[in-house]
């Protein structure tokens, strides 16, 4: 056998053999490529497994759903508006309402005797006296004010006559008060019976003379009551508040 025949034998074995080994490796490529998934899609299909569940809660959102700090109290609010438009404003603390001396933008006047009707209610007796209420109704159609503690003093007739003793010992420190019609304020009044057991000169005073704050009429109230014609004060009144039944 000459040399150009070994060559050319060689050659088509090494030929053979690369067809066959391609063959191979197309064979298993194909089968891995149909049976397999890549790295990127096993991580994927891990992520939609179920979460799992907290031992009391449903889920693990809802666990951290109820998770939170103390609650801290908040301020009251005023909700304005309607609809989608409602708006939430923090209210300011309440404040503790005074009297007043005007209704609305309108200065209230000082009562005057005339709207007034002035009457002496009941109470209570110990052996320092009597403890009566002095009351101040109005009765007229408009809105008055009193403020403070209204004059007493006994008075010898009830009409003119002369004052007996000192006039009462009024208590100070108040605030004014605002009557409607039809409503009643009232001023503890207190009644000595000092002069009962005095051997001082006594008198019997038909009643008492009102005069109410920052006024110089006065309304004479039927009350008979033993006094002394000097000396005293054997009355004492304190400021005018809203009711009936205020005494001192």
């Amino acid at each position: 056998m000459n040399r150009t025949s070994v060559v050319t034998g060689l050659t088509a074995t090494g030929i053979g053999m690369t067809l066959l080994l391609t063959g191979c490796g197309s064979s298993g490529s194909a089968s891995t490529g149909g049976n397999s998934l890549s790295p990127a899609m096993d991580a994927d299909s891990t992520s939609s497994s179920p979460a799992p569940t907290v031992a009391g809660s449903s889920s693990v959102g809802s666990a951290s759903s109820t998770t939170s700090s103390p609650a801290k109290s908040a301020p009251p609010t005023h909700t304005s508006g309607s609809g989608s438009n409602r708006t939430a404003t923090a209210m300011p603390p309440a404040v503790k309402p005074s009297s007043t001396s005007s209704a609305g933008d309108k200065p209230v006047a000082l009562c005057s005797v005339g709207q007034l009707r002035i009457s002496v209610g009941g109470g209570n007796s110990d052996m320092q006296g009597s403890h009566r209420s002095l009351r101040f109704t109005n009765i007229s159609n408009t809105v008055c004010k009193l403020t403070g503690a209204p004059g007493v003093s006994y008075r010898s007739a009830s009409s003119g006559g002369h004052q007996l003793g000192k006039p009462a010992q009024r208590i100070v420190g108040h605030q004014p008060i605002v009557l409607i019609p039809n409503a009643t304020g009232s001023a503890g009044l207190f009644i000595s019976s000092a002069p009962r057991k005095s051997d001082c000169a006594k008198a019997t005073a038909p009643g008492i003379r009102v005069y109410p704050p920052d006024s110089y009429a006065f309304a004479f109230v039927a009350l008979p009551e033993v006094t002394c014609t000097s000396g005293g004060p054997y009355l004492k009144v304190g400021p005018i508040l809203p009711g009936p039944n205020h005494t001192v």
